[in-house]
């Protein structure tokens, strides 16, 4: 497309006047532009063999209000991948948008006598995408499949808790989702992916939000997670989002099943999966067993040795077994590896609470808290080493703080540390009032 001339405008035309032309001019030619580009691309997607290219660009399209063209999208899916079970329910309800409502029943009629699986299927990956969007429809098409599924399919309670979720209801997300797991999941094999992936997109949200009510969110995150792997039990990422959970909600001896899952799972890897070796140290924390929380940690540091975490958690343990010595070499190296990492600051204030230097104390856990404004616990440990410096009235304040943030969980994780902080806590909180 060639780009206009924009100065061949006649000389009495004005300085102002030709600039505003040349903007308009500017500008369609940049819409033209990106029309074409979107024309080829169009033209790209209609050519692709892939079905999943064409539905993708179906369901853009009918959320975004044209279900003319996301008709024509889908219907070109169905001719390349027949069995592929969403696109049924979706078509149907472009229809429905179309105003051919008799089409929508008929679509579905013919559907559910010839393959009712397939139908069943669609409606229960529909409402799984819609409602990990967030959407309200997808708690219409969760009732639509309830309706034709039977009481005994765990996607039924797994979707009930999804579209609870979605509609703010926690308690009955939580309880649908507590029944799933007593259902026996014999969902044919493929059919409960999009389900599960859904579920787990939901719990990885949850587990990444830390205010508001953690102790709930990580609740929710693992039962979301719980369910998924039921339904999908060969995908390791799921297991280990539920060790991860009971590692953040200080169940140490739930963890050691979900450990050995998930091992099972990954085979020889495991041995040398950083990921593992931290929350399985942390778990090792939590029970109180410190020789094996150092050999996990340990073997971490070996596998990562740019990450500060392991060695800062040895810190951790070294402070727990009274080796002052140790306690600070591995927090020096936790700093060393990552200098603006939060928790390295945090255990070297923590040393440096146990050393007596006490200003220093301070000031690392002031410079961890700004660092993760959004760790209360960071906070807390930050008001425990204020009070034993002397600073009353800005450990009042800090603490307070924290535990309007925290809350149980945060008070939980303290079995992390030396168990003197829990006294140090304890009466930190009577001052707070």
């Amino acid at each position: 497309m060639a780009v206009p001339d924009w100065y061949s405008v006649a000389d009495v035309v004005g300085d102002h006047e030709r600039q505003e032309m040349s903007v308009t001019a500017g500008d369609q030619a940049a819409t033209a532009l990106d029309e074409a580009a979107i024309g080829r691309w169009r033209d790209r997607i209609r050519q692709t063999t892939f079905a999943n290219y064409h539905f993708e660009m179906g369901i853009a399209l009918l959320m975004g209000g044209d279900a003319q063209a996301a008709y024509g999208a889908l219907q070109r899916a169905v001719e390349i991948q027949p069995d592929l079970a969403i696109l049924y329910p979706l078509l149907a309800w472009t229809e429905e948008r179309l105003g051919q409502a008799e089409a929508a029943r008929q679509r579905q009629a013919d559907l559910q006598a010839r393959a009712p699986a397939l139908w069943l299927d669609g409606c229960a990956n529909l409402s799984a995408r819609l409602l990990k969007d967030g959407k309200a429809e997808g708690v219409a098409w969760a009732r639509r499949f309830v309706e034709l599924a039977p009481a005994t399919d765990i996607r039924v309670s797994a979707l009930a808790g999804l579209a609870a979720h979605v509609e703010g209801r926690i308690p009955d997300a939580l309880a649908a989702w507590a029944h799933a797991l007593t259902v026996a999941s014999d969902v044919p094999a493929g059919s409960a992916d999009d389900l599960a992936s859904a579920l787990a997109d939901i719990s990885n949200t949850l587990f990444a939000q830390w205010r508001d009510d953690q102790m709930r969110r990580t609740e929710l995150a693992l039962a979301a997670a719980r369910v998924a792997g039921r339904l999908v039990p060969t995908r390791s990422d799921l297991r280990f989002q539920i060790i991860r959970c009971l590692v953040r909600l200080v169940r140490p001896q739930e963890v050691v099943p979900e450990i050995e899952g998930y091992v099972a799972l990954v085979g020889a890897g495991a041995a040398d999966d950083k990921n593992l070796l931290l929350q399985w140290g942390m778990r090792d924390l939590a029970a109180g067993d410190l020789a094996a929380a150092e050999e996990h940690f340990s073997r971490c540091a070996q596998v990562d040795t740019g990450w500060a975490l392991p060695e800062s958690h040895r810190a951790l343990v070294a402070l727990r077994r009274g080796d002052a010595a140790q306690a600070a070499a591995h927090a020096q190296a936790g700093c060393t590896r990552e200098p603006r990492n939060y928790f390295a600051n945090l255990c070297r204030g923590l040393v440096e609470f146990e050393a007596g230097a006490l200003a220093e104390a301070v000031a690392s856990l002031k410079q961890a808290s700004a660092q993760a404004p959004n760790q209360p616990l960071a906070k807390l440990l930050l008001a425990m080493v204020q009070d034993g410096a002397g600073q009353g009235a800005e450990a009042v304040a800090a603490y307070r703080e924290a535990d309007a943030e925290g809350g149980a969980l945060m008070h939980r994780q303290l079995a992390l540390y030396p168990p003197a902080y829990q006294d140090r806590v304890a009466k930190l909180a009577q001052k707070a009032g």
